[in-house]
């Protein structure tokens, strides 16, 4: 079974107490993951000369992307899109890590491109946005969207996770040779070159620069897009029906709510409510 944080430190002496601390610290901000730090209970009142009276404030070099391999990437990228006929943009989860959300959004502003996200970076792209189409999750996706990103004849996925359940069983109809897929330090575009040492925040913001209006695959959902109904309102002492707890709940939230799901029916449910802005 694997460990759900990033490090564990385990301080038993005051030797290493130190360079343990701070490289555990250093991990979770470098990461953005969580670390776990166990310190025996007879140590934190002895002194100890590696632990000064006024600590030096925490300090990390920031990650910088390779210039060459960033411009290179970001110059293929913009060919492979520009001469697509109806090109989108789906946020993935690890966009979270990279702190790329805002230069995501800054990319589809500029881009004109409908928006989606995968089930796990619900909340990570604002719904609020005038070309956001939904969760894309294959065969279980909102309405429409699926139709939207399946048909298109090349997709941006930044940040993505594709696993059995984020996939469907592996059953997205996605192709290799469309997609340009953005990683955390990593671009790779179609079947063709992959740029390493790229951050994903950098790529996103300077692409947004290189690339040509293009509304077209938004056009087509707007055709095709019907809007969803209310669910009718429960008779008094009628057992309550799920669509009307979450018609509840939608009315609920706020830009002040953060929405917790757990997997099961709960996920499939929660990727139903449309999120205010500032909430997730």
């Amino acid at each position: 079974m694997t460990s759900f944080h990033k490090l564990q430190a385990v301080v038993n002496n005051l030797e290493d107490a130190h360079e343990q601390i701070d490289t555990a610290i250093c991990t979770a901000l470098k990461e953005s993951k969580p670390v776990y730090i166990s310190i025996s209970c007879n140590l934190p009142s002895i002194p100890h000369p590696t632990f000064s009276r006024h600590p030096v404030p925490f300090f990390l070099s920031p990650r910088l992307s390779n210039q060459m391999n960033l411009e290179a990437a970001v110059e293929t990228a913009a060919a492979f899109l520009n001469k697509s006929v109806k090109p989108v943009l789906v946020g993935g989860p690890k966009m979270r890590v990279a702190k790329a959300s805002k230069a995501f959004v800054e990319l589809a502003d500029a881009c004109g491109y409908p928006v989606a996200v995968m089930p796990s970076a619900k909340g990570l792209v604002p719904e609020h946005h005038s070309r956001f189409i939904g969760t894309y999750w294959g065969a279980v996706s909102t309405p429409f969207c699926a139709e939207i990103v399946e048909s298109a004849d090349s997709y941006l996925f930044a940040g993505p996770i594709f696993n059995d359940y984020s996939s469907v069983g592996y059953s997205l109809l996605l192709k290799k040779e469309k997609a340009i897929i953005v990683q955390l330090d990593r671009v790779v575009i179609g079947n063709g070159p992959a740029f390493g040492c790229v951050l994903m925040k950098d790529f996103l913001h300077a692409l947004a620069t290189r690339l040509k209006k293009n509304t077209a695959a938004y056009d087509n959902y707007s055709r095709i897009f019907v809007p969803q109904g209310e669910p009718l309102s429960s008779e008094p002492g009628e057992p309550l029906r799920v669509n009307v707890l979450f018609k509840h709940i939608q009315k609920m939230l706020s830009g002040n709510s953060a929405v917790i799901a757990e997997t099961g029916d709960s996920w499939f449910n929660c990727q139903k409510l449309k999120l205010p802005e500032g909430c997730g």
